[in-house]
């Protein structure tokens, strides 16, 4: 059985604070057993003011984004990986060709040049009252 017993509000509050001068912990102790509470402990004991339901929504919803971003990053390595190889295949050859016909036609060019050069040298004089140039002795240094 259960005994009541009425206490006054001067008698409640004279206990609150005799019990808080015996009182084993400061304010300040108190706060000191927080620090090494790490980040990840603190995180897990917040996991309970969030309903269960809730937990198991967000869990789903981060599988799910979690599973789409595997499989994006996949067909995007995979699409790089054809492109990759079609390119060395298909259009390096192409390139190479290309890029010998011009090396072809540049050097045709220069010899057409060249052998233009030649035939004015060998020719005569252009007009009929021109003399040919004479060509030049080359004479030693000190001679």
């Amino acid at each position: 059985m259960v005994k009541l017993e009425e206490v006054a509000v001067d008698q409640y509050e004279e206990q609150l604070l005799s019990e808080h001068e015996d009182s084993d912990y400061s304010d300040d102790e108190d706060f000191d057993d927080d620090e090494d509470e790490s980040l990840l402990d603190r995180l897990a004991a917040l996991k309970e003011i969030v309903p269960l339901k809730t937990r198991n929504q967000i869990a789903s919803g981060a599988s799910s984004l979690t599973s789409w971003g595997k499989t994006g990053v996949t067909f995007v390595g995979k699409s790089a990986w054809v492109l990759t190889t079609s390119m060395l295949l298909l259009v390096l050859p192409l390139a190479l060709e290309i890029e010998k016909e011009q090396a072809l036609v540049a050097y045709e060019k220069e010899a057409m040049q060249q052998q233009g050069a030649q035939q004015m040298l060998s020719s005569g004089p252009m007009y009929p009252g021109q003399a040919q140039p004479q060509p030049q002795q080359v004479q030693a240094p000190g001679l």
